[in-house]
């Protein structure tokens, strides 16, 4: 396992700025997730690590030696990428050990580390079969067998994931995470799936128009975003945010109706609050936080999550326990855990109450 260091990485294509000015720090055996929307650089920057992009600028650092202009193969790194990248006419055992083979490797040794690995992965049986009589999921775990086998210093995923179906997805993030806490490798892992980045990473970094935007713990990140950006980025369903103003050291939300809540305001200036839906709780009409028209109700099986019109282009999502049933149309008051309220200026950066 290997540290990683990112000094103030830019990378321009032509008169694009992708990458602006990134440093990171990675620690060995750490499992990073970069996570952000379609743009954001988050591809690119993990190809720079890998050495598949140079960089216009800056410096990448592993085990603290300098490795910015040496080759892919010179960094000790193994790639997992989104296509599978499998060889048609190489059977598992081939894929797996065809790295190994074209390193000059002894036939024995290739055998015995594939076996290793195809027993880690639990693909002993499949040794003998092409990649088209694979499944998607057996088609990636030979894609990261293909990587364990060469013992890298680290993992690098490219939204390994996405060409999955739902089940399958779920039970390749169980696999993966298992296979980290079971090799202990330094893993950096790509998505913009949030849902992802909070079930398997130790920290997240959150990219941004090729900027990180902030990084911690899934749980960090979730309760202490630190802008509006992350705030709905983070989370599903994403964080409900409403206009506001302060009155008299209250909340005034700016909906059709003002409304006048019992949320303490902070003395620097809001222009909106921030609360998810686990935190608002429906009541009685008389004398809600706010008031809203019920428009639509996801019943999931173990939650339910109920959308409430409250006005201005307002649907606030709201966290409801599935034996409750609430008629489609109908008027209903919602309070606000005042505890569970972030406040952002106009800017969009998170004031601390």
């Amino acid at each position: 396992m290997a540290s990683i260091e990112l000094k103030q990485i830019h990378k321009w294509f032509d008169t694009l700025h992708v990458i602006n000015g990134v440093d990171l720090s990675i620690q060995k055996g750490e499992f990073v997730v970069f996570v952000g929307p379609s743009g954001c650089g988050k591809s690119t920057l993990l190809r720079i690590i890998a050495g598949l992009e140079d960089a216009t600028s800056g410096s990448i650092l592993i085990d603290s030696k300098d490795v910015t202009g040496n080759l892919p193969s010179e960094r000790s790194l193994a790639m997992v990428f989104q296509s599978y990248a499998l060889y048609p006419h190489m059977n598992v055992k081939e894929n797996i050990g065809f790295a190994l083979k074209t390193a000059g490797v002894e036939k024995k040794i290739i055998d015995k580390k594939v076996a290793e690995t195809a027993n880690i992965l639990e693909l002993s049986t499949l040794l003998n079969r092409l990649p088209k009589q694979l499944s998607g999921g057996q088609r990636q775990r030979v894609a990261i067998g293909r990587a364990i086998i060469r013992e890298p210093k680290g993992f690098l995923f490219d939204e390994p994931l996405s060409n999955l179906d739902a089940a399958l997805r779920v039970n390749m993030r169980l696999e993966i995470s298992q296979l980290h806490k079971k090799l202990g490798i330094t893993t950096i892992y790509v998505t913009h799936d949030q849902t992802e980045a909070m079930t398997l990473a130790d920290r997240i970094v959150v990219l941004n128009k090729g900027k990180v935007v902030q990084e911690g713990t899934p749980r960090a990140l979730y309760n202490k975003p630190n802008s509006l950006f992350v705030a709905e980025f983070i989370g599903s369903p994403k964080m409900n945010v409403i206009p506001c103003n302060a009155q008299n050291g209250k909340v005034i939300l700016n909906l059709e109706k003002k409304s006048k809540t019992k949320i303490k305001s902070p003395k620097q200036e809001i222009s909106k609050i921030g609360i998810r839906a686990e935190a608002i709780s429906i009541t009685d009409i008389n004398n809600p936080d706010l008031f809203g028209k019920l428009v639509l109700c996801e019943y999931l099986g173990s939650e339910q999550f109920a959308y409430v019109d409250c006005g201005n282009g307002i649907l606030i999502t709201v966290r409801v326990e599935p034996a409750i049933e609430i008629k489609i149309g109908s008027e209903i008051g919602l309070n606000l855990n005042p505890s569970s309220v972030h406040f952002f200026s106009e800017s969009g950066l998170r004031i601390e109450p």
